[in-house]
C-alpha cells in the first residue's frame, strides 16, 4: 500500500467501513445534540477568511478563549479552499479528510511493519487494526469534536514513512507538509541526522524555504516578513495560556517538584538520543532501525511539548509496531507493560470513569504517563526480543 485498488485486502475495506460508520455515527450524535462545534476548525476557517479579506489572523481569538491561529503563514494557503464554502460544508469536508487519514494510515502502518520486519507476511493479524482503534478511540472523539489536524499529520507521517525505502524525494514532500502544519513535528526528524539522511534533510530544507517565501508572491516581501514575525510572537505566547498535564514539564514539577520549562524534556530527549546512538554504534545503520526510531520520537512529541491531548494520536504508529511485536511471541511481561500503559492512555473519559475520577487522572498526568510507558515498552521489547528475532529472520 498504496496499492492497486484491486489488491487491497478485503480486511482493509472492512476496517474502512467500520471507521466510516464510527465517524458517521459520531457526527450524527454531535449534530443531534447540537455539539458539532469543531472549535479548532473554526479557528482555521475564520482565520483564512480574515486573512484573504486583508486582515491579520494572528493575535486574535476565533471562538474559544484559546482560539488563536498558531500555524505558520503558509498554512493559510493550504486552508484557503475553505474560504470558498460555507462553514457547515467546510466542517463536513474537514471531518471527511480526518476520517480518510485514519482509514489510510492504520492499515498502511500495518503493511509497513510487516514489510520492514518480515521476509514473508505472517498471518493476517487484522485484530491489530481494531485494537489500535480501541486504544485511541477516546482521543479520536476529541479530534473529531474539535476538528483538529492531527489525523492529517498522521497521514503525512505515514505516507512519508512508506516511501523511506524508495528514495529521498517523496518522504520529503509529505514530511515537509507535516512540519509546516505543526512545527512541533520536527522532533520526528531527529534520527535523520544520526542516520546521515542528508539528501532527505536537504530536500525538506528546500521545501521549507519555498514555504517561507511563498506568501511574498501574494502580499509582498515586507508583508511576508511581518506575517512571519506575527506568527513567532503568537507561538511565544502559546505557553502562557495552554497547560498540559501530560508534558514532562508538568509531570516532573507535579511529582518531583522540579520547576523548569524545558530541562526535564531536554534531558529525556537526550536520553532517547543516547540510547539510539549506542544502538547505532553497536549494530550500524539500517532502514528498519531508522523507521522505528522515527516512530519513537514522533510518539514522544506530545510529552516533550506543551500541547493538547489530541496530539497523542501521534502514538498510533508506535501502537501498531508495539502490537505487532507483541503478537510475535512476546512474553507476558511485555503484555503487562502494554496493559499498564493502556489503562491511563485509553480509558480516561468522563463517560467511562465519571467526572471526578477523570479530573483526578488528568491532574496526575495519566495520559502522558501512559504514553511514556508505551515508549519504554517498545524500547525494552526491541532490545530483548523483537529486533533481535527479526534481524535473525532477515539474515
Amino acid at each position: 500500500m498504496i496499492r492497486i485498488l484491486g489488491k487491497i485486502p478485503r480486511s482493509y475495506y472492512i476496517f474502512g467501513i467500520f471507521i466510516l460508520l464510527f465517524c458517521g455515527l459520531f457526527t450524527a450524535v454531535e449534530l443531534i445534540n447540537h455539539k458539532l462545534w469543531t472549535n479548532d476548525f473554526k479557528v482555521y476557517y475564520e482565520a483564512v477568511n480574515d486573512f484573504f479579506r486583508g486582515g491579520n489572523p494572528y493575535g486574535k481569538q476565533y471562538g474559544l478563549d484559546t482560539g488563536y491561529f498558531k500555524y505558520p503563514p503558509f498554512t493559510l494557503y493550504l486552508f484557503s479552499g475553505y474560504a470558498l464554502v460555507p462553514y457547515w460544508a467546510g466542517q463536513l469536508i474537514h471531518l471527511s479528510i480526518l476520517a480518510a487519514g485514519l482509514i489510510i494510515s492504520v492499515p498502511l502502518l500495518k503493511d509497513i511493519v510487516q514489510r520492514t520486519f518480515s521476509v514473508e507476511l505472517p498471518k493476517k493479524q487484522t485484530w491489530i487494526l481494531y485494537v489500535t482503534f480501541l486504544c485511541v478511540a477516546i482521543h479520536l472523539t476529541r479530534e473529531f469534536h474539535m476538528g483538529n489536524v492531527n489525523l492529517i499529520l498522521l497521514l503525512c507521517f505515514v505516507l512519508g514513512l512508506n516511501s523511506m525505502d524508495r528514495g529521498d524525494f517523496r518522504p520529503a514532500v509529505f514530511w515537509s507538509l507535516m512540519v509546516i502544519l505543526k512545527p512541533i513535528m520536527i522532533l520526528a526528524f531527529v534520527p535523520l541526522a544520526f542516520y546521515r539522511k542528508w539528501k532527505l534533510i536537504a530536500y525538506m530544507a528546500g521545501f521549507g524555504t519555498f514555504f517561507f517565501i511563498f506568501p511574498a508572491v501574494h502580499i509582498g516581501w515586507s508583508g511576508n516578513m511581518a506575517l512571519w514575525s506575527d506568527w513567532f510572537q503568537s507561538i511565544a505566547a502559546h505557553g502562557e495560556y495552554i497547560v498540559s498535564e501530560n508534558s514532562l514539564t508538568y509531570l516532573t514539577n507535579h511529582y518531583l517538584g522540579i520547576s523548569s520549562a524545558w530541562w526535564p524534556s531536554v534531558i529525556c530527549l537526550l536520553l532517547l538520543v543516547g540510547i539510539m546512538c549506542v544502538e547505532l554504534y553497536r549494530n550500524g545503520a539500517d532502514n528498519h532501525r531508522l523507521i522505528t526510531w522515527t516512530i519513537i520520537f514522533t510518539a514522544f512529541t506530545p510529552n516533550f511539548f506543551v500541547t493538547d491531548t489530541e496530539h497523542f494520536l501521534l502514538s498510533i504508529p508506535l501502537l501498531v509496531f508495539l502490537l505487532y511485536f507483541l503478537s510475535n511471541g512476546a512474553n507476558k511481561y511485555y503484555w503487562i507493560g502494554f496493559a499498564i500503559a493502556a489503562i491511563p492512555f485509553s480509558l480516561n473519559s468522563n463517560d467511562l470513569l465519571g467526572r471526578d475520577l477523570s479530573d483526578y487522572m488528568d491532574a496526575q498526568g495519566a495520559l502522558g504517563i501512559g504514553n511514556m510507558f508505551f515508549i519504554i515498552t517498545v524500547l525494552f521489547i526491541r532490545t530483548k526480543f523483537a529486533v533481535g528475532r527479526m534481524e535473525k529472520t532477515l539474515s
